[in-house]
């Protein structure tokens, strides 16, 4: 309570002696007088402008000089530095030498990146490259047989942000010789 207190009390004496100080500056500015009237409720008004019951009060130049002890703030991060970012791409489905069994040829590839960015997916499978804004790869008549695939995530400015490792699938269908 008491640190409240001397806080309330110190910030009241700073407000005053600004208010003080600029009252005197601009008096001593423009060479004005400084009038002060109390009233009969105990109230005190400062003005420029004379009245019957005021006094002249007579300004000097402010003798009193406050430290502050507020450490001087250091900004949390330089203009100059970057934030470095560490993204993670990851291949959601299949897992690496899976066996998928698809007779009409369908694979699926699923890739997501962490943290959330702007920008596109990139399937490189045997030497072809298919896109996708979610991560998701639906191929279509695919013969059997293993198949090498990486994922890479392009950002909008068209720079590569992250690739995954190279992967192995196996697509496994029916043989047409099997009744």
């Amino acid at each position: 309570m008491n640190k409240l207190r001397f806080s309330i009390f110190s910030t009241a004496i700073f407000a005053a002696s600004l208010f003080v100080t600029s009252v005197s500056q601009s008096a001593n500015s423009m060479n004005q007088q400084v009038y002060k009237t109390i009233h009969s409720d105990g109230t005190v008004t400062i003005s420029d402008k004379a009245s019957s019951d005021a006094e002249a009060i007579v300004l000097s130049a402010p003798t009193s000089t406050f430290e502050s002890n507020v450490p001087a703030l250091k900004p949390l991060l330089q203009t100059t530095q970057k934030l470095s970012v560490n993204y993670k791409l990851s291949i959601l489905s299949p897992q690496n030498d899976a066996t998928i069994r698809s007779n009409i040829g369908e694979l699926s590839i699923g890739a997501s990146i962490d943290p959330r960015i702007g920008g596109f997916y990139q399937l490189h499978i045997n030497g072809k490259v298919h896109e996708s804004a979610a991560g998701m790869f639906a191929l279509r008549d695919m013969e059997r047989g293993a198949y090498e695939y990486s994922v890479k995530f392009i950002n909008n400015s068209g720079k590569l942000i992250a690739s995954s490792e190279a992967r192995r699938v196996y697509l496994h269908q029916a043989s047409a010789l099997i009744n």
